[in-house]
């Protein structure tokens, strides 16, 4: 499962950039396993949930560089990661955190492979903090 699931985390970002560059998106996972493609929906759907609290969450953690300074795919790359934390419990941060890096190193570059990998390192440090954030953005959206 877990070669599956790093496709389905590849093809997940290939539609979350195509929707920030406002392309009409039609999510389609029937390529994979019945388990792989909820997977890969839980996973699509929670990154958009929690954009904004993801958002919030790399201009914190992302020193000296504003948000839109950072490469589209990157940005989310970065925004899967988060979600993929907060929605999936049972998979180690160490795993999402290596997924990640791996998106951008073939994605992107090397460097940003470190990039990437330097900002969730730092957000698992503080993942005491980050629940916090996520828990007063998840009464924000509950009162709205």
């Amino acid at each position: 499962m877990s070669k599956e699931r790093t496709r389905c985390r590849e093809k997940v970002l290939m539609y979350l950039f195509q929707q920030e560059l406002g392309q009409n998106v039609e999510v389609d996972f029937d390529d994979f396993s019945l388990q792989a493609q909820a997977f890969a929906h839980k996973l699509y759907e929670s990154t958009l949930y929690f954009r904004n609290v993801a958002d919030a969450i790399i201009s914190k953690f992302s020193k000296n560089w504003r948000l839109d300074r950072i490469g589209g795919l990157e940005r989310n790359i970065l925004r899967m990661a988060i979600a993929e934390m907060f929605a999936f419990e049972d998979i180690p941060p160490g795993v999402t955190v290596n997924e990640a890096v791996e998106l951008a190193k073939k994605y992107v570059s090397p460097e940003a492979g470190r990039f990437v990998n330097g900002i969730l390192r730092n957000i698992v440090r503080n993942w005491d903090e980050i629940l916090k954030i996520r828990e007063e953005y998840l009464n924000v959206v509950r009162e709205n």
